[in-house]
């Protein structure tokens, strides 16, 4: 079952309206309406709201309902969880299996030129980034930092942090963190 229907299956199972999850959730009813047609994908925080409206993890947005162990264990490149960004100008993908049981996630982050995250975060996670492609502004505090092809980054996630694409060219970066971050 894919995030759209889950969405629309939990918000009618609470008796809920498209008006009152998007007024909830601080979208508009069409983008609501949008996302459970899969039409418009949310973001990452937009989900993270949705799911603790409907009283559910993250994660569960992710799972998919099947038996086959190696889904386990195994994160086939065409069946990677995606999370489109418009506003940061990115897509976040899901590296790890979506099962409970996991420590640890893994992202790649793709950033398109002029693409920003759309605020500083901050978590209870530790993070390690690495920049496969291009060269990433990262923020931590009131420090920024250029971070090129091939450089690593660890700091924790009680650090605000944020990242940027100054460059004319696509960014593309891995992301480890503990506990996971989607999870919750």
């Amino acid at each position: 079952m894919d995030i759209g229907t889950k969405i629309r299956t939990l918000r009618k199972s609470m008796d809920m309206s498209v008006r009152q999850l998007s007024e909830l959730s601080e979208c508009t009813p069409s983008f609501i309406s949008q996302i459970e047609r899969n039409i418009a994908n949310p973001s990452i925080n937009t989900l993270k709201k949705i799911a603790e409206i409907l009283n559910v993890p993250l994660i569960y947005f992710f799972e998919e309902d099947t038996n086959e162990s190696e889904e386990e264990y195994v994160v086939r490149k065409n069946r990677r969880k995606k999370l489109n960004s418009p506003a940061e100008k990115a897509e976040v993908f899901l590296l790890t299996p979506t099962n409970n049981s996991r420590n640890i996630e893994m992202h790649m982050i793709m950033i398109e030129p002029g693409g920003k995250s759309d605020k500083l975060y901050v978590n209870s996670a530790e993070e390690v980034g690495y920049v496969l492609n291009g060269t990433l502004t990262l923020h931590l505090g009131d420090d920024s930092f250029e971070v090129k092809e091939g450089d690593s980054i660890y700091f924790p996630g009680n650090i605000p942090h944020g990242w940027e694409n100054r460059t004319n060219a696509q960014v593309v970066t891995l992301w480890a963190v503990t506990p996971p971050i989607i999870k919750k």
